[in-house]
């Protein structure tokens, strides 16, 4: 039975753009956290299963008002917006890892699908951004110890789903009720840990 908390609640799914998010908020709506989305960016080669993104989000730093229509769900947030999200509501923070050359790998042939630049800048600007980000975002997570924070490993899931679905459905308090690991696991286990391009976009088609 859902309790006035856990409506209230706001789960935030984060990671590195390329880590997994979108594959973490399939996961959630299956274990019954419904996603906050706005079906505005459709799901293309590099993610067949969708986004499940809010163009919304991008308007934090300026404006959270829109977080009271976003509880009891999932809500995708990038990691640089962290910092943006307001202290007067109640949140739990799912964050996505994934080794950081697949991240680049992934995103290379994304921005290469879609014709942009992005993808011609060198690894070892970008692992350096990242790296500094990744920092920012420990730190703004420490600063926050009550703050419930679950740590999925993209390569963990699609290694062990059944044990990344048991680790999610404690996380949440749903390891006794409906849908059980087997039924989250199964989500994992329709990703093949091999694909053409070697990054993880077959692997998972949802990042």
């Amino acid at each position: 039975m859902e309790t006035t908390c856990f409506i209230a609640m706001i789960t935030v799914v984060t990671g590195l753009p390329r880590s997994g998010t979108s594959l973490a908020m399939q996961l959630l709506e299956a274990a019954g956290i419904p996603p906050f989305t706005d079906g505005q960016r459709l799901a293309d080669t590099s993610n067949p299963q969708g986004y499940y993104e809010a163009e919304i989000v991008k308007t934090l730093p300026q404006d959270s008002a829109w977080l009271a229509q976003a509880e009891g769900q999932a809500v995708k947030v990038i990691h640089l917006l962290l910092p943006h999200l307001p202290d007067n509501r109640e949140y739990r923070v799912l964050v996505m890892g994934r080794e950081l050359g697949a991240v680049l790998r992934s995103q290379r042939l994304m921005l290469e699908r879609l014709g942009q630049a992005g993808a011609a800048l060198p690894e070892a600007r970008l692992r350096l951004v990242y790296g500094a980000q990744l920092a920012q975002m420990e730190a703004w997570l420490a600063a926050r110890p009550r703050l419930p924070v679950l740590r999925l490993g993209f390569e963990a899931c699609l290694a062990n789903p059944l044990n990344s679905a048991e680790q999610l459905l404690r996380w949440l308090e749903l390891a006794h009720q409906q849908p059980d690991q087997q039924q989250l696991a199964g989500v994992l286990k329709q990703r093949s840990p091999q694909g053409p391009s070697g990054d993880g976009d077959e692997v998972e088609q949802q990042t």
